[in-house]
């Protein structure tokens, strides 16, 4: 373990000094040695105070530049923002691929904005491990306001609900999919369906289809419906109004949702573990098995043996 390195991010993290955010999160997403110091670290130092939003829906809705514009009008309000942006993962590194803080450079120079960007690295939920372990150190810092802009992949982008007290999902009109993703677990999630591009020939059209979805859930807990066009900013303030307000009532969710993301987590971990163990024996069994030598449910049945599994 590089002690200087954990250390120099350790004592970093105490002064609210961002380049040790940065080294932190990247303890973390590679999982060097000390990343459960930095963690503990975090985990006991951690605030409540930020606005946890969560932004997601299908590639191509315009989740980037709504992102850029919101963290624009939070700036103007005078809160500082955090911004978690989870990309595809490059195919060579892991790495986040496509670069929000290249897309948003035009914050970088602004000391009340930190955006860090996060490879996927294959998360089925839309958010990676290392994405969720990081918001943990987030939350060390004094962030009126935390972004996380997660990977659209459809349907089973369902899991980003319990890390945020906002959901938003963006659709936009002419989308095949949209309809669909306004149904099923997408309308148990949201909070607020935000159609962006939103002057579209058919948004209107599109905008009375979903208005009439929504209908069918109960008005206590149906989510809301805006519409925006974010390349020219138009319906942005209102959108920022609507997350704070939004917000402001789910204050009172945070404890459940807290403990079903802890009871993820614990599971989560322990899978972990228990395939760093049994990685090499999955490698010989399934020579064995392949070979017809024994059945997969003798493989399973081994693995369960030696991980000792009650």
């Amino acid at each position: 373990m590089d002690e200087k390195r954990i250390n120099e991010a350790l004592e970093g993290l105490k002064k609210k000094q961002k380049r040790a955010l940065s080294r932190a999160i990247s303890i973390v997403e590679n999982h060097e040695d000390g990343m459960e110091l930095v963690l503990e670290h975090a985990y006991k130092n951690m605030n409540d105070n930020a606005l946890l939003i969560g932004i997601t829906g299908p590639g191509g809705a315009g989740k980037s530049t709504s992102v850029d514009k919101i963290i624009e009008e939070f700036r103007k309000r005078g809160m500082k923002v955090g911004v978690m942006a989870v990309d595809p993962s490059s195919p060579y590194t892991g790495g986040a691929f496509l670069g929000d803080r290249i897309r948003m450079f035009k914050h970088s120079s602004d000391d009340g904005v930190y955006i860090r960007s996060f490879g996927s690295r294959g998360a089925m939920g839309g958010i990676s491990e290392g994405t969720k372990n990081a918001l943990y150190l987030f939350k060390n810092f004094d962030f009126d306001v935390i972004l996380i802009e997660s990977l659209g992949i459809g349907q089973d982008e369902t899991e980003i609900t319990n890390f945020v007290d906002v959901t938003v999902v963006t659709v936009v009109p002419g989308f095949g999919d949209s309809v669909q993703i306004a149904k099923a677990g997408m309308q148990e999630i949201a909070d607020i369906f935000v159609i962006n591009k939103a002057d579209k020939p058919d948004a209107q059209a599109y905008y009375n289809q979903m208005k009439e979805q929504l209908l069918s859930i109960p008005e206590e807990i149906r989510p809301l419906l805006m519409t925006t066009i974010a390349t020219t900013g138009k319906g942005i303030p209102e959108m920022v109004d609507a997350l704070i307000d939004v917000g402001n009532r789910q204050l009172g969710k945070r404890a459940q949702k807290e403990a079903a993301r802890v009871r993820h987590e614990i599971r989560s971990q322990a899978m972990d573990r228990i395939m760093e163990r049994i990685d090499g024996d999955v490698e010989t069994l399934a020579e064995a098995v392949l070979e017809r030598k024994m059945t997969p449910f003798r493989a399973a049945q081994m693995i369960d043996e030696k991980v000792d599994i009650k």
